[in-house]
Parts: C-alpha cells; structure tokens; sequence
C-alpha cells in the first residue's frame, strides 16, 4: 500500500501491528548530527526522563533505523530512551544508498553515542541487530564509549569459517580479495547487487518478508565495492573479545541461517565479561511476528535492571 518514503508502514501493516504507525509518529522524533561523510540522520524515542538508560541501536546491512520499529517501540515503552541512526549508505541520509565502508559506520555510531550522552543523563547502552552487532562490539573496541551491549546476534567477521560458508562468495572469499581490494581502489564507488555476496532468501522465515525487503527503496539492496571489501578488511575488532569486560546481552534466533547460532556462541564465550547473557529465541534471523518482539524488549529489561540493582 505504501511507496517512496513511506515504504517502511508496509511492515507493520502486513507483519507486526498498524498501531506502530501512529506511535511512531506520535512519539519519535527525528533529528540530524554531523558526521564523517555528512549528517546522519537519527531516530530518537525521548522518554521524557533523562536519568533513564538510554540504548542506541543499530541496524544491519539490510535494513535502516524504521525497520527496527518493531525492535525498539516495546523497549522505549518499558522506559528506555532510544538513539537509531541510519548509517551511512541506508535510510534516509540523502547520499550514495549502499556506499559506506565499516569504519566510516564505527565512527557514526561512536558519534550517536556522543550525541546520547550529550541529551541524556543515565547509562549509555550500545548494541545492534544482524549486522549490527558486530558493529557495536568493533564501535567500543575501538572508541570505549559505551557502558555495556544489547545485541541480536554477535558474530565475527573475522572468522574465516563464516566468511567461507556463510557468504555468496563462498570460499572464493579469500581467493578473490587480490581482485577486491584492486576493484575497491579503481571503481570503490560503484555499486552492485548486495545478494552478490550475502542471500536475502534467510534474512526471515517468510519469503513475502524478504522480498518485501528487496522492493524497499532505503533498504540495503546494493553495495558499493568498497563497501563489500571493508566488510572483510576493516572488520577485525581492535579489542580481542577475550579482552572485553564491559556487561553484555546476546539475543540470538536458534534456528538463524543467516549468521547461525555457532558464531554467537563462539564469540559469546570468548567474551571476558564477568557480567554477560546469551539468551536463545525460536525462529528466523529476524522476527516478522510482534511475540518474539515484545520477548526481547522484556529480556532486555531484566538484564538492564539487574545491572542497575548490582550498581
């Protein structure tokens, strides 16, 4: 029903709850800052109260901020400030759609953790979905601005077995990087289909999902080459996982065929963290029902408060 801008209601008409619309209209605002390649745009869910913790959230390399809805909306309504950015490349930020490299995407989310601290006053929480919860991990490796993570999957692109058989390249991954990094210099800004390296048919469970996700003009259906090779070359966290002590929460599907359950699990338990959480749900990579929604926002909420109660 829903074209253009407006694109992203079609999700919760025909998968979650059309009372997603009105809340997010009523109650998100959306705002702008500065960043490495312009502004970025950010979607805030303001509580009203400063001193509440605050998560900033973000997506995956097919989605955008206004995909998270379902994700964010029960969270926000248990009393969690929320700061969703559209990173580089996705969304609505008005430039290249699909052009971006991993750092430049560390340094937006470091710079909406700023911008969360600058507005609000309680702990600051960073974490992702798909994508981007190594993104969350490689942003606090490298710029310790956060107090903990909240992440839907946490796997490593440095590990050469899911490069290797978890990617459309397959085990050409590595042999073809010669030929990728020479493409990423020479045409970096050119764009291809994202399908090229990662399949859409196991991003859910619900083929009329995925497709619907394929047809959304701020998804992320192409990449620039550029784009693809940082995904492999700038991906190594300057933080062992075996280092971080911060808290740590790990949602992660069981039955996920797109970044399945052992990656987790593997990273999970090299986390130092004295203070961590690897929580299981049934399903898909991501939930195209409101019930596995509203179990993460009251997950979420138990590990939040239990960290506040020990504080």
């Amino acid at each position: 029903m829903y074209t253009g801008t407006d694109f992203w209601k079609n999700y919760a008409t025909e998968f979650y709850d059309p009372q997603l619309i009105a809340d997010w209209e009523q109650q998100v605002e959306r705002t702008s800052i500065p960043s490495i390649k312009g502004d970025l745009q950010l979607e805030v869910y303001d509580t009203g109260d400063p001193t509440r913790p605050t998560l900033v959230f973000a997506h995956g390399i097919a989605g955008y901020a206004r995909l998270l809805l379902p994700f964010l909306m029960p969270l926000f309504k248990r009393g969690y400030n929320i700061v969703a950015p559209d990173l580089e490349g996705y969304g609505y930020n008005g430039r290249t759609r699909g052009d971006f490299t991993w750092d430049t995407h560390l340094q937006n989310l470091c710079d909406a953790v700023i911008y969360a601290r600058q507005r609000f006053e309680g702990p600051i929480y960073l974490g992702g979905a798909s994508m981007g919860g190594p993104l969350a991990y490689a942003t606090d490796a490298r710029y310790h601005c956060a107090d903990g993570l909240v992440c839907w999957c946490l796997f490593d692109f440095a590990d050469r077995e899911f490069m290797t058989k978890e990617t459309n390249t397959g085990r050409l991954t590595y042999v073809l990087m010669p030929f990728l990094r020479l493409s990423s210099v020479l045409l970096g800004k050119i764009r291809v289909p994202t399908e090229w390296f990662v399949s859409y048919d196991t991003l859910t469970a619900d083929p009329t999902f995925n497709d619907m996700v394929r047809q959304d003009p701020q998804s992320g259906t192409r990449i620039s080459l550029r784009g693809a090779i940082s995904l492999v070359t700038q991906s190594k966290p300057d933080l062992p996982h075996a280092e971080y002590t911060k808290p740590v929460l790990v949602c992660q599907p069981s039955a996920d065929q797109m970044t399945p359950h052992r990656y987790t699990q593997r990273v999970y338990d090299a986390l130092a963290s004295p203070q961590k959480r690897l929580v299981d749900f049934e399903g898909g990579h991501f939930p195209t029902t409101v019930p596995p929604c509203e179990r993460w926002a009251d997950v979420v909420d138990d590990f939040l408060k239990g960290l506040q109660t020990k504080d």
